[in-house]
């Protein structure tokens, strides 16, 4: 993005706001983006500076978060064994004597193996994101409403049986 003269809005600014805040594209919705710019540019003039830097840092972190890998294996930490050391005899016991004295724990083995996921700043890109959207939302604050609401992360009736 190129930055335009102190206090004026660029070409692009009208939808690096919409994709920025996530706002689906309609009439309706780009035209609450042009109302919330040019009441802003009328009551604000600094704030289309800070609007704008706000907006190159959103688009710096999505270049960031698209150029980040996906989240790649779990890598192993420690594998340990326990048990069966060497070959089973091949004569095994048959009087319960003899049983007895035989270690069958021995005979079992036992793997016990521990991952790890490999460190991401995909986390903290995202984090960072966010709070430039809020801040952003700061500026404009009439466009919280368009953005898409988070779907509740349980929906369900409560039923007694």
């Amino acid at each position: 993005m190129t930055t335009g003269a102190a206090g004026s809005w660029r070409a692009g600014d009208l939808e690096a706001i919409r994709s920025a805040l996530g706002i689906p594209v309609s009439a309706a919705s780009i035209g609450a983006i042009g109302r919330a710019m040019a009441e802003l540019e009328r009551d604000y003039l600094a704030g289309i500076a800070v609007t704008v830097d706000c907006l190159e840092r959103i688009a710096a972190i999505d270049q960031q978060l698209a150029s980040t890998p996906v989240a790649a294996e779990p890598v192993v930490i420690k594998t340990s064994r326990k048990g069966a050391a060497g070959p089973l005899p091949v004569e095994l016991p048959k009087r319960k004597l003899d049983v007895i004295e035989f270690a069958t724990e021995l005979l079992i083995e036992e793997v016990a193996t521990e991952y790890a996921l490999p460190e991401s700043n995909g986390l903290t890109l995202a984090a960072q994101r966010r709070q430039q959207v809020e801040a952003l939302l700061l500026v404009l604050p009439g466009l919280r409403v368009w953005q898409p609401q988070a779907p509740p992360r349980f929906q369900g009736r409560l039923e007694r049986s």
